[in-house]
């Protein structure tokens, strides 16, 4: 394995990183507390394991289907590209509001929140 490809997998967004069941989601919700930006929410909740895991929604009003999964996939790996300085052992709901979904511009906005709730190292 070269040099190159162990950085590589330190980026990856394992299914172990996500959150994945209705019932995960809906207690981040509940339980969580909530810091919003500029086209975006994040509720975080600690989840007492060692990974920090995420999920990103759309709100309902987002387009159609082509756009929510474009919005999920933008923001799906700026968290990827900023998970190594993110806080361990947190759940983190990412709610996105709709707007241009650049990756430069979602990028900045996840960076902000992150910044403001504490979760960036």
């Amino acid at each position: 394995m070269s040099d190159d490809e162990r950085v590589a997998r330190g980026f990856r967004f394992r299914k172990s990183e996500r959150i994945r069941t209705r019932r995960d989601i809906s207690r981040v919700f509940d339980e969580g507390v909530r810091w919003s930006g500029k086209g975006l929410r994040l509720n975080v909740r600690p989840n007492g394991g060692a990974e920090t895991r995420a999920v990103f929604v759309t709100v309902r009003k987002y387009g159609n289907a082509v756009a929510r999964n474009r919005a999920r996939r933008v923001l799906s790996e700026c968290w990827r590209l900023a998970k190594p300085g993110i806080v361990p052992g947190m759940d983190v709901v990412v709610v996105i509001f709709p707007g241009e979904d650049r990756f430069d511009l979602r990028a900045g906005q996840l960076d902000a929140v992150l910044r403001r709730s504490s979760l960036a190292v």
